[in-house]
């Protein structure tokens, strides 16, 4: 999608609705919108779609991701409708019309997800959508309470974490490590996830290209790394992305930590300092916000221990495309 003035509405419809839809975060910047509906995510292929009105009036719309190297048999539905316009029909027919576009991609199944007590939610279950992952947000208060608990933190860390070193960077992954970030990604694949979502397969032109385009819109891209002392191997990861339009905050990326390398502390190690890497590098933070399937107790654990506060729950939905494509629209 490249309206801008259309961009523009659109964005502005789902501000709007932002209260009843996503209360406990922040509106989301214009920029993180527009890079969104228009580059997506990891060179996936997507769709837009709008509705309008006779009078040129936005109605609603939905993003349609069709990813082509994996989960080739889904599609990846975002729809939005505007909140004057609800339980009127629109959103059913506008996931009707996703599915014929996903049938002639040659896709069988849509997914989305939605926060547990938003509208969202309900209409998903209206339509026969089954419910699948439960995810958990949680929201960490940074500020002097938090920091200092730091050390004590670290310190208990590192009494189980000696053999490693941490490596800060800021931006795009460094050369000689992009092919360890990339297996920290790949390390992800044994994260709870929903039985027809293929995790995502990670390689140097993927990671590179996403990186890029981030950091090109203006995002900040805070790394941290636990390297193994004596192979140089990066063996633990997290990150934080930092909107500059909406810079209180910080957006956790992915936090990861090799098969062989798990039970040494060092998710919680690598989350220490990147918390003090931001005191330093972004003191205007004041919330740093996550996410984690309820079942992963490990990461949960982590979260947890640093004062993570829960803030919403969200179900993943999926519904066959067959089904989605025969559902009654009003005329």
């Amino acid at each position: 999608m490249t309206d801008e003035a259309r961009l523009k509405d659109c964005y502005d419809l789902v501000t709007a609705s932002h209260e009843a839809d996503d209360p406990n975060m922040p509106v989301g910047s214009y920029r993180r919108f527009r890079s969104w509906w228009t580059h997506g995510w990891a060179g996936n292929p997507q769709q837009a779609w709008l509705a309008t009105a006779p009078s040129g009036m936005l109605l609603g719309g939905y993003l349609l991701r069709l990813p082509e190297r994996e989960n080739r048999a889904n599609g990846f539905l975002s729809p939005v409708v505007a909140a004057s316009c609800r339980r009127q029909g629109i959103g059913t027919a506008l996931v009707a019309h996703a599915a014929e576009q996903a049938a002639l991609a040659g896709r069988t199944l849509l997914m989305s997800d939605a926060r547990v007590g938003a509208p969202g939610h309900a209409f998903a279950e209206s339509i026969g959508a089954r419910p699948g992952l439960l995810e958990v947000r949680r929201v960490l208060d940074v500020g002097p309470a938090l920091h200092a608990r730091l050390g004590g933190l670290r310190a208990e860390a590192e009494q189980r974490s000696a053999g490693y070193t941490l490596r800060r960077w800021v931006g795009v992954t460094p050369d000689e490590l992009v092919r360890p970030v990339c297996a920290l990604h790949a390390a992800m694949a044994d994260a709870p996830h929903d039985e027809a979502d293929e995790p995502m397969v990670w390689d140097a032109d993927r990671l590179l290209a996403d990186e890029r385009q981030v950091v090109a819109e203006g995002a900040r891209i805070y790394a941290v790394a636990a390297v193994q002392d004596g192979t140089g191997a990066a063996v633990a990861l997290t990150q934080v992305y930092i909107d500059p339009d909406v810079d209180e905050w910080g957006f956790q990326g992915l936090t990861a930590v090799t098969r062989e390398h798990r039970g040494h502390r060092l998710g919680l190690l690598v989350k220490v300092d990147m918390l003090d890497c931001l005191a330093g590098a972004e003191p205007q933070i004041s919330q740093v916000v996550t996410s984690n399937a309820a079942e992963n107790e490990h990461m949960i654990a982590v979260n947890e221990k640093l004062a993570h506060r829960v803030t919403d729950h969200f179900h993943s939905f999926e519904i066959d495309v067959a089904d989605a494509k025969k559902l009654p629209v009003r005329q």
